[in-house]
């Protein structure tokens, strides 16, 4: 492919009415630098797309004043337009509505021409998200971990395509919005679609294959990318600004989007439907073609606890219109990156298949209507079961749970026509049903197409629960309700919550160990499931001369680095404790790095979760080993590490660097019964106070009030009440204090070391 860019911009196309006009700032925000040559994004280049069906808009930059001549031109059209580029050198010219067609040349004359060749006009897809839309349909270089989409070989044997075309945006980050993307149109083969996302390819060629139409495909995805990064309004839009932003208002169909892993991780479930609303609410205001289609993927099974939830907040987006949502509860391997992207990306294009082109057949498997009590049963009913229902493996359906008082039990289900009939012995009186509702979700229910049914329950939803879990002074918890049609009653004396207890409308201080419940009563009079959750004051904890609090002792240091530095060659401008991982006590906004050291006390063993939040780099060691490497220079990205771990205190290390630009630190971890939360740590105390200190005596009857800092070997490290340090020989010390040497070795054999 040659993209003539010294030489103007070719567009094809058939019509007699072209609107023109000039804009005072095309995308502004950030200024394309004055040159005399014509010249437009490279959004625009050979082998394009041009979405059929619409206006379309055409931009670029000349020298102001410029005079400039649009022909797109090929067997079926031929347009003619003119334009002159404003005082700023920008120029737009909307083309008129385009038929399925081509190929056509492109060509943009002023002082010099630009032209593009085999253009076509057909239908033209947005592919955004996070890692499961990035991750690309062969190997990817330097990530080990993904293996491709099944069968990756023979799908890139059959990925010659010219009616498929792709443009990869490549991966950008930028503090506020640009105008032009570095990137290339191209046509689907196997050396293109190799790199190209999985989940878009298969999307595209089922609508290529079903349509009979030039489809063009613009990934743009970022792995480990918060929703609220996409989102122009956030205040975070780094990948907006970046990947999006130039690309607008190049003409599309809609948009596929999956995304979610991040913000779940992050505990988001209470909000993140609201953050979806905004994104596609935005996306669409500034594009300025109407309410364009959406689709998005709900997350696979096994992420981690409180999935469901999350998959309920992925379902109410289908509240906004032109939206849709396609299970993946039966697509089995790795729950963060399966390799089934063919599944995915099909079952997306069903949606779009019957949303956007009226094609007959079925885009969504069963999802809940409704529930009837009959007697000890409960029936349900479903939207979306085609002709029927069936299971994915003839067997006794799975997954079913009911409930008569808020305790759910497993029950058996049979399926009675388009219905579902659902009942347990241990429930005679049942008021409630679910299905699925569990993150490792496990149900076999299918439509009579073979798509699988949705998650849900039924009741309303509980109330989130937010706040730190383990404080040293006090705490503030926060309440936040799931749903708005209702209100939040708690109590934090461990009764039940009912409607004679408190509604809540502030944040509650507590100042003392507490536990909260709440539940959510909606106006209809459903009543949620309790939410509860313990507050802890942290009280000091002494072990021998050792006294611990909660909180990090961190080192302070200043310079300016490209990726985290060597720490132990930097020179400490500054110690202390803090409450907890912050940047509160940088002096700088830029250019600093923290080192920070706590000890975790791990009460069961087994596999935990560590996560960094940062902008810049960030890494977090347990026990000197290294389990998240958040490094280099970039926006807030999440990423993540897993251990196992054994009883006993382990010591947490977190390093962070800010090389420019913003500035974010969050540490979480989750294990055995514990949800994602920040991370608790606990340090010594910075100064020494009397109780800690002891008296010791050598042989030679000299005496010194200290605290032990360490033993190691044969030698004692201590420190006096005027933070002097010294090294002693322990065979130079009393018997007495050898003594209580040994004992406390071996009391510090279960504590931080």
């Amino acid at each position: 492919m040659q993209i003539h860019r010294d030489k103007g911009v070719v567009i094809d196309m058939k019509s007699t009415a072209v609107i023109i006009f000039f804009i005072p700032l095309l995308l502004a925000i950030v200024n394309f630098p004055a040159s005399a040559d014509v010249r437009l994004p490279r959004i625009f280049g050979d082998h394009m797309v041009l979405q059929r069906g619409i206006k379309l808009p055409v931009w670029g930059w000349a020298e102001a004043g410029e005079r400039l001549t649009l022909t797109l031109k090929g067997e079926d059209l031929n347009v003619n337009a003119e334009v002159t580029a404003n005082g700023t050198g920008q120029w737009k010219i909307d083309l008129p509505v385009l038929k399925a067609g081509g190929p056509y040349v492109m060509t943009i004359t002023g002082n010099n021409s630009v032209i593009f060749n085999n253009v076509m006009a057909g239908e033209v897809w947005l592919c955004s998200g996070q890692s499961n839309m990035e991750v690309p349909v062969g190997l990817m270089n330097g990530a080990a971990w993904w293996k491709g989409v099944l069968n990756y070989e023979k799908e890139l044997e059959s990925a010659n395509n010219p009616k498929l075309r792709l443009f990869n945006v490549a991966t950008t980050w930028k503090q506020s919005p640009i105008q032009d993307v570095n990137g290339t149109w191209a046509l689907s083969s196997p050396e293109t679609a190799a790199g190209f996302s999985g989940t878009g390819f298969f999307f595209g060629k089922k609508l290529v294959k079903d349509l009979d139409v030039t489809v063009g495909l613009i990934e743009a995805a970022v792995g480990g990318m918060p929703i609220e990064q996409f989102s122009p309004h956030s205040g975070q839009a780094f990948w907006y600004n970046g990947m999006i932003a130039p690309v607008i208002p190049y003409g599309i169909r809609g948009a596929i989007w999956y995304q979610g892993e991040t913000n779940f991780w992050a505990g988001d479930r209470a909000n993140y439907f609201d953050k979806q609303k905004a994104l596609i609410d935005s996306w669409r205001q500034i594009w300025k073609q109407g309410d364009f289609p959406f689709y998005l993927v709900q997350l696979a099974p096994g992420l981690g606890e409180n999935l469901p939830l999350f998959w309920e907040a992925q379902a109410r987006t289908l509240s906004i219109k032109n939206t849709g949502i396609v299970s993946t509860n039966d697509i089995g391997g790795d729950p963060v990156h399966p390799r089934d992207k063919r599944g995915v990306g099909e079952r997306l294009a069903l949606w779009a298949l019957a949303k956007d082109y009226g094609r007959d057949g079925s885009f969504s498997g069963p999802t809940f209507k409704s529930m009837n009590v009959e007697g000890h049963m409960i029936r349900v009913n479903f939207d979306h079961v085609g002709s029927g229902l069936k299971t994915r493996n003839n067997e006794q359906i799975s997954g079913f749970e009911i409930s008569g008082d808020g305790e759910f039990y497993p029950a058996k289900a049979v399926i009675d026509g388009k219905t579902v009939l659902v009942a347990s012995k241990k429930v005679p009186k049942p008021a409630l049903v679910r299905l699925g509702w569990n993150h490792l979700s496990n149900t076999n229910l299918q439509n009579s197409d073979g798509l699988p049914a949705f998650p849900f329950r039924t009741g309303s939803s509980a109330p989130e629960i937010g706040g730190k879990r383990l404080f040293s002074n006090s705490s503030t918890i926060n309440l936040k309700p799931i749903e708005s049609n209702g209100s939040i009653h708690y109590s934090l004396d461990g009764s039940l919550p009912d409607k004679k207890s408190p509604i809540y409308a502030n944040p509650i201080e507590v100042r003392q160990t507490t536990t909260v419940r709440a539940r959510f009563y909606r106006d209809d009079g459903v009543v949620s499931s309790v939410a509860e959750s313990t507050f802890s004051k942290a009280q000091p904890r002494k072990y021998g001369v050792r006294m611990l609090n909660l909180g990090v002792s961190y080192k302070y240091y200043e310079g300016s680095w490209p990726a985290l530095p060597d720490f132990g060659n930097l020179k400490v401008l500054k110690t202390g404790v803090s409450n907890d991982f912050n940047l509160t006590m940088a002096d700088k906004t830029d250019g600093y790095a923290l080192a920070f050291t706590g000890y975790l006390d791990i009460k069961e063993p087994g596999l935990y979760t560590f996560q960094t939040t940062s902008d810049d780099g960030s890494a977090l060691l347990v026990d000197r080993q290294l389990i998240v490497d958040n490094n280099g220079i970039h926006a807030p990205i999440t990423k993540s590490g897993e251990v196992e771990l054994r009883k006993g205190w382990r010591k947490i290390e977190v390093f962070y660097f800010e090389g420019g630009g913003g500035e974010a630190l969050n540490v979480k971890y989750k294990g055995p019964n514990i949800s994602l939360q920040e991370l608790p740590c606990w340090c010594e105390q910075e100064s020494v106070t009397d109780d800690q200190l002891r008296v010791f005596t050598n042989k030679s009857g000299t005496k010194i009030k200290a605290k032990i800092v360490e033993v190691s070997d044969d030698k004692v490290k201590l420190i006096r009440d005027d933070n002097k340090k010294f090294i002693v020989p322990i065979n130079s010390l009393s018997e007495e204090d050898q003594d209580y040497l040994r004992d406390w070795v071996s009391n510090e054999a279960v504590e931080p070391k």
